[in-house]
């Protein structure tokens, strides 16, 4: 298994320049918890540490330093928009299943 390597993108000085002012244009407030809280659907709205683009850099490069093609989510929710960047690289499909044994 071969480690994949950091994007140069996201290391670059104008990203970390907009990933801060989306940061602090949100509060640092994840806003995916927000909507939902303000829908009534949870009442735990957690800090944003992740900066997502809601129109995808590789679909859209024109817009990848765009700060409303941005939003601050929390490790949760990003992880949710982006299974294949969570924690290991395990989706849901591919994490591992308890075995159930009736005896």
């Amino acid at each position: 298994m071969h480690e994949k390597k950091a994007d140069p993108f996201y290391l670059s000085k104008p990203w970390r320049l907009v990933r801060e002012d989306a940061l602090r244009r949100d509060l640092y407030i994840c806003q995916e918890c927000l909507r939902l809280f303000q829908a009534g659907r949870t009442v735990k709205v957690r800090s944003a540490t992740m900066v997502h683009h809601i129109k995808p850099r590789e679909e859209y490069p024109e817009l990848a330093l765009v700060l409303s093609n941005l939003e601050s989510l929390c490790d949760q929710h990003h992880n949710q928009f982006h299974p294949e960047k969570g924690r290991r690289g395990i989706t849901k499909k591919e994490a591992p299943r308890a075995r159930v044994i009736k005896l």
